[in-house]
């Protein structure tokens, strides 16, 4: 009798303890890429990503990290040091916060950001 009550209790831990286990899963959600045909603006779509909840200006800003992405210097600081016209996908402003990427060890784009973010540079990383 002993013995069953010792494995009863141990079956109810067991169950106990799996049970109270609660995941929570950041799920991105499901944003459309830009349309191919549609052009992305500098200061209308790409600048909110970097600035938006200073979600990359926290960091790089003057003073901070380079390149410096705050609205007024971030062109002149990215292009073309960061930016790669004729390889776009191997642009660093792109592959360093790339969702996939495990260079960068903070904020990253999500990946309707760094489909965003490739459109604008195939598109010659206008200052538009």
């Amino acid at each position: 009798m002993n013995k069953l009550l010792k494995y009863t209790l141990l079956l109810i831990g067991i169950v106990g303890f799996f049970s109270s286990c609660q995941y929570k899963f950041n799920i991105e959600p499901i944003i459309p890429p830009p349309d191919p045909t549609d052009t992305i603006y500098f200061s209308q779509d790409i600048l909110p990503i970097w600035n938006t909840d200073n979600n990359c200006t926290s960091c790089h800003n003057s003073g901070g990290t380079a390149p410096d992405l705050t609205t007024d210097n971030a062109y002149a600081a990215v292009v073309p040091s960061y930016v790669n016209t004729t390889s776009p996908n191997e642009s660093v402003i792109y592959t360093a916060a790339d969702p996939n990427t495990y260079t960068h060890g903070w904020k990253k784009y999500t990946s309707s950001e760094a489909a965003i973010v490739l459109q604008w540079i195939e598109q010659g990383a206008l200052n538009n």
